[in-house]
Parts: C-alpha cells; structure tokens; sequence
C-alpha cells in the first residue's frame, strides 16, 4: 500500500477522534458533528481518488497524461465540494450554521495540502 493512503487513513481516523472527543467543544461553536463527519468520510475519499488520478497521470508516458489527470482530479474535487455544500444546505437549511461550513473548507484545505505535498514528493527529481 502506498504510503499515502496510510498517511491519508490517519489522518482521517485523527480528525474523526478530535471531532468524537470534542463534540461538546464543537457544539457550543454552531458546528454540526454529524455534518462535519460526513464531510471529513466526503473529503478523505475524494481525496484517495484524486490521489490516484494524479499518481495513474504520473506514470502515464505521455506528459498529456498527467495534466489530464490533474485536471480531472482537481475538477471532481471541486465539483463534489461544491455539491455537498449545495445538498447540505438545501436539506438542512434550518441547521446550516457558518461553523460547519467553515470547518469543511479547512478540511478540504487540509487534505487539499496532504495530497499536493505526497505529489511534490514523488515528482521531486532526486538531489545527488
């Protein structure tokens, strides 16, 4: 298994335990937990197969490929973003609060920086 995918479950489990062990915290914020779990599953999945879009790209022999690739996982990603916030308000509009949404974004932000950071990573050229 690739070393993100690892990385990427445990971060997921972490932020799944903060939000488990803080509810009461998040709670007196305004923010929705089960909302906030839904999107943290959302966002981690979306981010495994963003993952993989870039990674199936990189190996691709054509450069075409690869930006192919990066620009289909980039697109998807924001398209299901933008469409779980659209679904979320439309079917909770009396308990959708700023906090929830607020928090989503840094989720996204933070998956968002794992998965361009593990990119930089592999497509670095080694030093010598």
């Amino acid at each position: 298994m690739d070393k993100f995918y690892l990385l990427l479950i445990g971060i997921f489990c972490g932020v799944n335990g903060l939000g488990i062990a803080y509810s009461h915290l998040l709670e007196r914020w305004g923010i929705v937990d089960v909302a906030g779990m839904a999107g943290n599953i959302l966002l981690a999945g979306i981010t495994a197969l963003s993952y993989y879009f870039c990674m199936r790209g990189m190996k691709a022999q054509s450069g075409h490929a690869f930006v192919r690739g990066v620009f289909i996982s980039t697109f998807l990603k924001l398209l299901i973003c933008a469409s779980a916030v659209v679904v979320y308000v439309v079917l909770f509009r009396e308990y959708v609060t700023k906090s929830t949404l607020i928090l989503f974004f840094l989720l996204y932000i933070l998956y968002t920086v794992l998965e361009t950071a593990s990119l930089m990573k592999i497509a670095k050229p080694e030093q010598r």
